[in-house]
């Protein structure tokens, strides 16, 4: 294999895993977040939960850690590819890291 094609490769596999990671963090942040209060709920005696679930919160950080952190790395192999080879900017990667940065901060500092 030539080095194009696995720089290629490297990045097409760390791009597919960092937003399968991504994914991951939104299926857990549905089910830490606090539950929607509708005054239907209420008036029907219905329980919910009016905050954020501790254990489930801290675990969608670590893996909104981990999306950046592989994002990051592929960044990392982004530049390197674009300076090196032909390929050209991927701008997922930059986007990813951007989004799981700020989403990291935010539950870092805000929830």
């Amino acid at each position: 294999m030539k080095r194009l094609d696995i720089l290629q490769t490297v990045l097409a596999t760390l791009s597919i895993i960092g937003w399968s990671v991504a994914i991951y963090a939104l299926v857990i942040f549905g089910q830490a977040r606090p539950d929607p209060a509708v005054g239907y709920f209420r008036s029907k005696g219905v329980e919910v939960r009016l905050e954020w679930d501790p254990h489930l919160t801290i675990q969608l950080e670590y893996w909104i850690w981990v999306c950046a952190i592989v994002s990051f790395i592929n960044l990392i192999v982004n530049f390197y590819a674009q300076t090196t080879t032909k390929i050209g900017f991927w701008v997922n990667i930059p986007l990813l890291l951007v989004v799981s940065l700020s989403a990291g901060l935010y539950i870092r500092y805000v929830i």
